[in-house]
């Protein structure tokens, strides 16, 4: 009776393969939205390493959240399909100092690097209700478009923060006070 047990075995390697399909099931979920994460037009604290801020932005930029690095971020849309580009990045320490920084955006638009008196001397030092902030404007070129920069930086919480606002130089000088208010509206969430 050898092949009784040769049987079984067959049946039983039969019947387990026979039990897993090679189905995938896929499955859709909502993307979660987080009470810390800033709206269009509204103000939403957002969670940092040293505490919060909130901000207040123009009820035509569509938000498109955190992620990333990015602690927030906006489109902005201009005519035709020009559309702008504005993120919010906050790194520990000073990243860097002003100088090195300001020359990454220089970069980013092809303009030459600067030094730190020619930086400081192109720099907007300004304070709003809550910081003091360094606002830079620049116009270069990125990919053979021309390109604007306009930026501010500030210090909250033993942080370094960036407002980079990037985009077609028509849509980003167009939108420059839009910009400017919303520099104006970052506060600490706790004032």
């Amino acid at each position: 009776m050898p092949a009784r047990p040769a049987i079984i075995a067959i049946i039983a390697l039969v019947t387990l393969t026979a039990c897993s399909p090679d189905e995938v099931n896929s499955y859709r979920v909502p993307k979660e939205t987080s009470p810390t994460m800033p709206g269009a037009g509204g103000e939403a604290p957002v969670s940092t390493g040293g505490g919060a801020l909130t901000w207040q932005a123009p009820d035509h930029w569509l938000d498109q959240g955190a992620s990333g690095m990015r602690r927030g971020s906006f489109q902005v849309p201009g005519e035709g399909e020009a559309v702008a580009d504005l993120s919010i990045i906050a790194f520990p320490g000073d990243v860097g100092g002003l100088a090195a920084n300001v020359n990454r955006w220089r970069g980013q638009v092809g303009l030459p690097n600067l030094s730190p008196a020619q930086i400081d001397a192109e720099v907007e030092h300004t304070d709003t209700a809550f910081f003091h902030v360094d606002i830079v404007t620049m116009t270069g070129d990125a990919g053979g478009i021309p390109t604007r920069i306009d930026g501010a930086i500030f210090n909250h919480a033993g942080e370094s923060w960036f407002i980079k606002f990037m985009g077609p130089a028509e849509l980003v000088a167009r939108e420059n006070d839009n910009f400017r208010a919303f520099v104006n509206t970052v506060a600490p969430a706790n004032r």
